[in-house]
């Protein structure tokens, strides 16, 4: 009973451990493939109504040349004019009646989605030109006559669709000249349907183009059955550029030329199709995974098994007094060896241990601190360096910005393999971190300077080595080296001491840290934690407080696009940080 009960449990855990992050993982991809690709489409559709607006647009400015002719040059207007209002055209009128009919059918003729274009003045005749023909005579059934006479004097431009006596649907665009007149733009419908067909690209689309006053113009595409009125709704509800409707999404965008509206409408189910095929491949995964971890928990959880099976065995004989017989090893069961000679040394050892381990209570602070501050002790790279220095020089015969380099950095590794003292005066950790700085001006160019500012009364002040270069090095990495311009970078560190407070702040005007990441630093600053993004500030206040009490440390405050300051605090004499509270 004990040992199935024994497998199963192992048998979970290793489950567990194998599909768990597979299906968040899954989850967390589908989840973000969905709204990245909704996003992608966002902007791609956004894109896509701004090409169809600009396309219709370049359609429209057939008008703006024809009103250029029309409305804005004297000898035009008085030769239309006069062509509309004589009775009996003779020589001169008929040829300014052709010259006329040839400016306005040269775009119908040049461009496929023109059927016509009409220029009207009030006359007593009941006369307009018209492309192609020339003088037409107004009949009682003629509609955008019609609609003429209903917007004159409310609207100086406006559109409508309509049906011509052939059959043809247009979509004409009225525009008001000064003197009353009007000039009609027919657009062909299913020809410019078919150029919106060729600008569209999302499967399930449907494009509406609606006038002013909310009648669809031009519908492309997919129709999801909205009305007019619906569209309008819309437009008025929304506010901004998109929004989501029970199953499309839905994008606007207006022109306030011509006063036309632009509706996208994609059904919801494109946005699944990618969490669709990642979740179905989630689900393949895990049915994989779901039989290799059964075969494969259940051999180490046998395997285990075995190995706990004999600690037991020899616990109990130990508790008993038993004589411990060395055990064979056995294929399976190398860690089960290991594992029973620590027991047998520990029942052996117990009482030189208790005596161990008060001793260590009392190097703990310091093996610690030791420990933290020196994680290698490389004396040949220093020596290495010397040579290379000399080999340099003797190459060049002469000293140079290497050399300059190799000093600083052969410097900074004295310093650090200096194992005699774990506190030195501060004009020496000065002095050291501007030779790190020198080092990354050497490497990272003219993109940061740095700024001093103490009195000389401190520099005799004893500090714990290396509390200014984590943070220097913080900040180039953290702020000033993700600044967009890459130049400009000011470091500033400033040092007093009040009393027997130290005072030590460094400044930066990199790229800051949002509040939220900020409020979590800090967090984990107070509770001790070790982050992974700015190990050397933890390592530092981690220093600070084991040298100099818990209220000794690190506040770090900053502003997101400006800059951070982190302030160390301690007291040289040992009494804390508790004495300033600036």
């Amino acid at each position: 009973m004990i040992k199935q009960k024994f497998m199963l449990r192992m048998l979970f855990r290793y489950l567990l451990a194998l599909l768990l992050p597979t299906i968040l993982m899954g989850s967390i991809f589908a989840v973000a493939g969905y709204y990245y690709l909704k996003e992608q489409y966002r902007a791609a559709n956004l894109s896509l109504l701004e090409a169809t607006l600009t396309q219709t647009e370049l359609m429209l400015n057939e008008l703006d040349s024809m009103i250029l002719s029309f409305d804005g040059n004297a000898d035009t207007i008085n030769r239309c004019w006069h062509v509309l209002n004589t009775s009996r055209l003779g020589y001169q009128e008929n040829q300014d009646l052709n010259n006329i009919v040839n400016v306005i059918s040269a775009p119908v003729n040049a461009r496929g989605y023109l059927d016509s274009i009409y220029i009207y003045y009030p006359n007593p005749y009941g006369r307009y030109i018209l492309s192609k023909q020339g003088i037409v005579t107004l009949r009682e059934e003629e509609g955008w006559y019609e609609s003429y006479l209903e917007h004159l004097g409310r609207e100086k431009i406006w559109s409508e669709r309509r049906r011509l006596d052939d059959g043809t649907e247009v979509v004409s665009v009225y525009q008001v000249m000064k003197h009353k007149g009007v000039v009609v733009l027919n657009l062909n419908a299913r020809n410019v349907e078919r150029i919106l067909h060729s600008i569209s690209s999302f499967d399930g689309q449907g494009i509406y183009i609606l006038d002013n006053e909310m009648h669809i113009l031009f519908q492309e595409g997919k129709d999801y059955g909205y009305t007019g009125e619906e569209l309008g709704e819309f437009l008025q509800s929304m506010g901004r550029a998109s929004r989501d409707d029970a199953e499309n999404v839905i994008h606007t965008m207006s022109s306030p030329s011509y006063r036309w509206h632009y509706i996208s409408v994609i059904p919801n189910r494109v946005f699944y199709r990618l969490p669709i095929l990642i979740i179905q491949s989630t689900c393949l995964i895990v049915l994989f995974l779901l039989a290799a971890g059964i075969v494969l928990s259940y051999f180490v959880s046998r395997q285990n098994y075995r190995i706990v099976g004999n600690v037991i065995q020899l616990l109990d004989a130990a508790r008993e007094g038993k004589t411990l017989e060395p055990q064979a090893r056995q294929k399976f069961s190398d860690y089960a060896s290991a594992i029973i000679q620590e027991l047998i040394q520990n029942f052996v050892q117990q009482d030189y241990l208790k005596v161990q381990l008060s001793e260590k209570k009392y190097k703990l602070r310091s093996m610690e601190l030791l420990a933290m501050q020196s994680q290698m002790n490389p004396h040949f790279l220093y020596n290495t360096l010397e040579t290379i220095n000399w080999e340099i020089m003797g190459l060049t015969g002469e000293r140079n910005k290497v050399n300059e380099m190799v000093e600083n950095l052969s410097e900074i590794l004295a310093y650090s393999l200096d194992s005699r003292r774990e506190y030195v005066p501060l004009s020496e950790e000065i002095h050291i971190t501007k030779c790190y700085i020198s080092l990354l001006q050497n490497r990272y160019g003219d993109t940061f300077r740095a700024e001093w500012k103490y009195e000389e009364a401190v520099l005799e002040a004893n500090v714990v080595k290396f509390i200014l270069q984590p943070l220097v090095e913080n900040a180039v990495n953290h702020g000033i080296r993700a600044r967009e311009d890459g130049y400009g970078g000011i470091i500033r560190i400033r040092i007093r001491q009040k009393g027997d407070v130290l005072i030590i702040r460094v400044v930066d005007n990199g790229v800051g840290i949002g509040k939220e990441k900020l409020e979590k630093l800090r967090r984990d600053l107070q509770e001790g934690a070790v982050g992974l993004d700015h190990i050397g500030i933890f390592n530092t206040n981690k220093r600070l407080q084991l040298a100099y009490g818990e209220d000794a440390g690190i506040w770090i405050g900053s502003r997101k696009g400006l800059g951070t300051m982190v302030r160390l605090l301690f007291s040289i004499d040992g009494s804390g940080g508790d004495k300033v509270k600036n």
